[in-house]
């Protein structure tokens, strides 16, 4: 009953809407979403993230959907993909997303895949993970990096240092498929790569024996020797390949463009054909420049028809198990982004997390993640229950609500644009 009066609503109240001039804006808060009655966003003091709540709407959306052999650790490609309306069948893997990201152009007998430069111990045969992030020291990583160029049978093997302690390794050569596990999954130990096909034996053989080689390179390096922790192994991941996508543009009829400094979303940019707007100052931690962002949304307001604002922190500190640096950093987009918001005018807006990663545990999960729509044209009075669950904007506030399954799709309707 609840959803079918949502939908009557949504094609009744607002059919005479002419949308002259305005916009909308999606924000992406990474790992916003936590566990428990006590959560960061619940704790928070966001006077103007409430205030949008009260005048909007607020619900679930149902999370991002993969297949069953996933890795939950990758999370943000299939997750965004999902909010901005794609499936998860269009995820071209999160090492092609991540190649894009740092302008490698792709080549077609090539995969890529996401590493993690780690620190660990060898027991025998096996790597025992000390620390899976290098102390997120990016400390000689560059120089690092450009010692893994090699050639393993007819496979050339480059290493592109990104962010941190991320990087991007690309194989190129025949016979490579990448239809492989990861080596970078659960447990204290790297896993060996699996071939999940005929066709991927090739490139998992040729992984495993790049992994050995470079955790002998690696340990041997006089730039380790420099650092806190030794950079000393790479945790790989999220293998992809060239796939062809409908262009946002040709999907929605909206032009549009993302702010945002995450490697991830700017591959997903050049992979939709999305417009990237590069901030001075900002990055993918607590330290990034939100002042610079929001002054990015006001002055690329009326050259687009979409914008995507993607914030990383939240992710950053629940990664650590940090409550109150999550609590903080909340507050702090409280303040600068949504307190610049709640006055703009003609604006749609949609604010969400891509996935849970809770404090407690550290790590991305799959489920449901709070949701809330918000216009400065129109108040949504039609909807069932709006004032009780839109007091605080939190999990638990949200939690026996409408279920959205298709964000993107949702937010059109809701605001009129189709």
């Amino acid at each position: 009953m609840k959803r079918l009066k949502i939908e009557i609503a949504m094609k009744t109240a607002y059919k005479n809407n002419k949308r002259k001039d305005e916009k909308i804006i999606f924000i992406i808060l990474d790992g916003l979403a936590d566990k428990g009655e006590k959560t960061p966003l619940s704790e928070a003091k966001k006077p103007n993230l409430d205030y949008l709540a009260s005048r909007g709407f607020c619900c679930l959306w149902q999370g991002a959907i993969a297949p069953k052999c996933y890795n939950p650790k990758s999370m943000s490609d299939v997750a965004t993909l999902e909010i901005l309306g794609y499936s998860w069948k269009d995820n071209p893997g999160r090492g092609f997303i991540e190649a894009l990201g740092i302008g490698i152009k792709p080549k077609r007998n090539a995969i890529y895949l996401r590493g993690n430069f780690a620190t660990v111990e060898k027991h025998g045969d096996r790597f025992k993970i000390l620390d899976r992030r290098a102390g997120r020291d990016e400390s000689y990583l560059k120089e690092l990096s450009d010692l893994l160029k090699m050639k393993i049978e007819d496979v050339k093997i480059s290493c592109y240092h990104t962010l941190g302690h991320r990087c991007v390794l690309e194989l190129y050569g025949k016979g490579l498929d990448n239809n492989i596990t990861d080596s970078d999954a659960e447990g204290e130990f790297a896993q060996k790569i699996k071939a999940i096909s005929k066709k991927s034996e090739k490139t998992a053989r040729i992984l495993n024996i790049f992994s050995e080689c470079a955790f002998e390179i690696l340990s041997k390096s006089e730039f380790n020797k420099k650092r806190n922790k030794p950079a000393n192994f790479i945790l790989l991941r999220g293998a992809g390949k060239i796939k062809k996508v409908r262009k946002f543009k040709e999907k929605y009829n909206l032009k549009a463009c993302a702010i945002a400094w995450h490697v991830v979303i700017k591959g997903i940019s050049k992979y939709l054909g999305i417009d990237f707007i590069d901030v001075k100052g900002a990055n993918a931690s607590l330290t990034t420049n939100l002042e610079g962002k929001i002054n990015a949304i006001k002055k690329a307001f009326y050259n687009y028809d979409f914008l995507l604002l993607h914030i990383n922190g939240c992710d950053v500190a629940a990664h650590d198990k940090n409550f109150e640096a999550k609590k903080e950093f909340l507050e702090k987009i409280d303040n600068i982004i949504f307190g610049e918001l709640r006055n703009m005018k003609k604006i749609n807006l949609v604010v969400t997390s891509d996935h849970l990663t809770p404090v407690a545990t550290g790590a991305h999960e799959f489920g449901s993640v709070p949701i809330l729509f918000y216009s400065s044209e129109r108040i949504f009075e039609d909807f069932e229950k709006r004032n009780e669950i839109s007091k605080n904007f939190s999990e638990s506030a949200c939690k026996n609500t409408y279920v959205v399954k298709n964000p993107m799709d949702f937010a059109l309707k809701l605001f009129g644009f189709r």
